[in-house]
């Protein structure tokens, strides 16, 4: 049997809960995931549980079939650009503007805008880039493209380490 995260062979597995999924991983990939925990009442016909944190959410069910309509075309996903944090300091710097300025001028926290140029807030939503955008006339948003997932083998054999790895490499400069 194969672990279903880096692709190893071992003689057992143990099914753990990463990133949402069920997975047979390794001793190894273990540490990566929550272990799932099986019910033992022989009367019970719900599925096993799972050891969740309390701090942990919920997900949502599933909107009805009647309300969700999938689109004709893939969302593009929209990713910021290489050195976001770089741009948005340069760009303020240029204009003479304090952060408390810029956060006045898009209706944000200073501290917000202290944490995007430090890069200590790596991740802001669309709605907070597009102001900026606007507001210092910069591209901070762009199309991310499709991940090439072949590594030179037979592609069918691509495991989520194969993933974890290109993305890696692509984050790199």
């Amino acid at each position: 049997m194969n672990c279903e995260v880096c692709g190893r062979e071992t003689h057992s597995t143990q099914e753990v809960l990463l990133e949402g999924a069920r997975l047979q991983v390794c001793s190894r990939c273990a540490s990566l995931g929550q272990p799932v925990r099986k019910v033992k009442s022989p009367d019970s016909a719900s599925p096993p549980s799972v050891k969740t944190s309390s701090t942990q959410r919920r997900s949502r069910p599933p909107l009805s079939p009647h309300r969700y309509t999938p689109s004709r075309h893939p969302k593009r996903e929209l990713v910021p650009v290489e050195g976001f944090s770089r741009l948005i300091r340069a760009a303020r710097v240029e204009r003479g503007m304090s952060q408390q300025d810029v956060a006045q001028r898009i209706n944000e926290r200073s501290s917000v805008i202290g944490k995007l140029e430090s890069g200590k807030m790596s991740v802001c939503t669309i709605k907070l880039a597009r102001k900026l955008e606007r507001l210092f006339k910069l591209t901070l948003l762009e199309v991310a493209e499709p991940l090439d997932l072949s590594t030179g083998s037979d592609s069918s054999k691509t495991t989520l380490g194969d993933v974890a790895e290109i993305r890696r490499k692509k984050q790199k400069p």
